[in-house]
């Protein structure tokens, strides 16, 4: 016993080289993107982790020593639908920080919602799955991220009233409302997954709508 912690001491200083940090790295890739097919396809419940393994061509002791509980594998999911491949924060990425420094509010608008539809093509197909463990533990994941979305539209339409003038009529409160529904998961799955919209018809829709709705015409 007292060998084997000195062992995993090392371990914990040094870590493990590059060559096999990057395998690892890929290795949970890969068990994250097929445990998303397998949750779209069939569902949590009927998901296994044996099944995920199997998918991604590793041992199921690979898979529970990577996430440990399903719960987890789950949430590690939620958290590559919002990033993709890129670890930077969606706030943090070019496409948010261009839309942020944009002075027309219209034009940001338009800036956030082809941004954002990147997000909804990996996120949209979850939703059932996300509903279905809304009551569980599980579901916390998603409730958390729409708390957060929610603050950031608000905060979104607090700064885009500063750069255009908004609507008369049209409160903060308001906007930050048509902001949080529009682009959010749902409006994404009900006109792309349900009726057969393309991603560019989505996101000039929900520009052209937000653009008129929100701010005095010119």
């Amino acid at each position: 016993m007292v060998a084997t912690s000195k062992v995993f001491r090392v371990a914990a200083v040094n870590g493990p080289d590059p060559k096999r940090r990057a395998q690892a790295q890929a290795t949970r890739g890969r068990i994250i993107r097929h445990a998303y097919d397998l949750f779209c396809d069939v569902g949590y419940k009927a998901t296994t982790m044996e099944a995920v393994a199997h998918r991604a061509g590793v041992a199921v002791q690979t898979v529970y020593f990577v996430f440990h509980t399903k719960d987890s594998l789950l949430q590690a999911v939620h958290e590559w639908t919002v990033l993709g491949d890129d670890p930077t924060p969606p706030p943090l990425q070019d496409w948010a920080l261009a839309a942020a420094a944009e002075p027309d509010g219209r034009r940001a608008v338009r800036m956030n919602v082809a941004g954002v539809a990147t997000i909804l093509a990996r996120m949209a197909p979850m939703i059932p799955v996300f509903h279905a463990v809304s009551q569980d533990a599980a579901g916390a994941v998603f409730r958390q991220s729409e708390d957060l979305r929610r603050e950031g539209t608000v905060e979104l339409a607090a700064s885009l009233s500063k750069r255009t003038p908004l609507a008369p009529g049209m409160t903060r409160r308001r906007a930050a409302d048509l902001l949080f529904v529009l682009t959010g998961p749902e409006s994404y799955r009900a006109f792309v997954l349900g009726c057969g919209w393309s991603r560019r018809q989505w996101v000039r829709w929900v520009g052209d709508t937000l653009s008129r709705e929100l701010f005095e015409d010119t």
